[in-house]
């Protein structure tokens, strides 16, 4: 059977892995989508970056991408679920990230975080558990 050039299958180099927030099964999608449905768990999941600047209250946040809290920023939830997590503000909430934290110097967390690593710059200010590692199974 001869591959038909009418049909454009993206290469490698346009597609990227994502790890599912719910059930941590990989699946690779395109490097420009916005949002997906997981093929193994059929949850909906947002893949994009999300910055704040300013004030935001949440119930949930959650994104396979990365939170980025500038330094103007100040957000609070319930839950910040993330592919990673960089913070120039400040946080009130629970974090659990996929991927590295990264606190800047006189940043602020309240809350309790559970990421791979963290990295926390001079004069930062953090209140809660912290569990750096592997996350458990099933979160």
């Amino acid at each position: 059977m001869a591959l038909n050039s009418e049909y454009n299958v993206p290469s490698p180099d346009d597609r990227i892995t994502v790890v599912c927030l719910y059930c941590s099964r990989p699946q690779e999608v395109g490097r420009k989508a916005m949002s997906i449905t997981c093929k193994h768990c059929s949850k909906a999941l947002k893949l994009e970056d999300i910055p704040f600047n300013t004030y935001a209250a949440r119930r949930t946040i959650e994104t396979c991408g990365l939170v980025t809290v500038e330094k103007k920023g100040n957000v609070v939830a319930d839950k910040i679920h993330c592919g990673g997590m960089i913070v120039r503000g400040k946080v009130k909430g629970k974090i659990l990230s996929r991927g590295p934290v990264l606190v800047g110097p006189e940043a602020e967390i309240k809350g309790d975080v559970t990421a791979p690593t963290i990295a926390v710059g001079a004069g930062a200010v953090l209140e809660g558990r912290y569990q750096i590692g592997s996350p458990p199974v099933g979160q």
